[in-house]
């Protein structure tokens, strides 16, 4: 078996062709483990059509992820999979569309689709949408809206995003009883009316150094509630920056790296 390990931003994944005799669950525990490679997800590159498997490094199944769709993208042009800089990728959160503009280095384009603020869409049980709703962690009253971006997330605003991290509200919140399928938790500190901080605690994985549909949500969020000037944002993240753009349909715009391959003997 060869794998291949990419990052976006640093939000780092083994991928590998896709085969159904693989139980994907399971090697994604095996390869993101801390004591294997410490990736923060597994993708497995299924083709006819083209479609991403993506998997978290717990072996939980989720729907979408922005950072990995860009590797994902950089992996298919690489192994010249794709001949078009276009292209459509299936995913379980709906057909993604992505626009190469740069193999060397990477950077892509991806229509990441529409936020949704529905009850629904982010697994809880209520009749209003979560905008603005204060919830109560250990004594500490948390503001925080939540929208399903490709998966759920939930937002809130904060005076110092990196501070979180030495922190446990993002776990906390992460596994609040009231969020049925869990929710990744977004830290996000306003800079100025075009660029945000944001640091994401990652359902399925913990702190992470990116989420590219966590900048997503950040990115909607912060417009709809007026810390936004216009219809762009820069992304501050750890070891790089998203552009994220867009009204009603959003885009992000963002490199991929390709860092390694191997031969592995797996029993799967």
């Amino acid at each position: 078996m060869q794998i291949y390990k990419y990052n976006g931003c640093g939000n780092d994944f083994i991928l590998l062709d896709y085969d159904e005799t693989i139980d994907y669950s399971r090697l994604a525990e095996q390869l993101c483990a801390p004591t294997a490679y410490d990736t923060d997800g597994l993708i497995a590159v299924k083709i006819t059509p083209l479609e991403m498997i993506y998997y978290n490094k717990d072996g939980s199944r989720a729907p979408m992820c922005g950072n990995g769709i860009r590797c994902f993208a950089n992996y298919v042009s690489d192994q010249r999979l794709v001949e078009d800089t276009q292209f459509a990728v299936k995913t379980l959160a709906g057909m993604i569309h992505v626009t190469i503009h740069s193999r060397d280095p990477f950077y892509c384009t991806v229509d990441m689709g529409e936020p949704d603020y529905r009850p629904e869409k982010v697994a809880v049980e209520q009749a209003d949408p979560i905008i603005k709703q204060t919830l109560t962690v250990d004594n500490r009253e948390v503001v925080l809206t939540s929208v399903f971006m490709g998966t759920i997330h939930t937002v809130v605003f904060v005076d110092d995003a990196i501070a979180e991290l030495s922190k446990d509200m993002g776990e906390k919140l992460c596994h609040h009883p009231m969020f049925k399928e869990k929710t990744n938790v977004n830290f996000v500190q306003f800079v100025n009316e075009e660029e945000l901080i944001v640091r994401t605690y990652e359902r399925g994985v913990g702190w992470t150094l990116a989420c590219g549909t966590g900048c997503c949500a950040a990115y909607v969020v912060a417009r709809d509630q007026g810390y936004l000037s216009g219809s762009q944002a820069t992304i501050h993240l750890e070891q790089g920056d998203l552009q994220i753009s867009g009204d009603e349909t959003i885009t992000m715009a963002g490199p991929a790296t390709y860092e390694w391959h191997k031969n592995l003997e797996v029993e799967a």
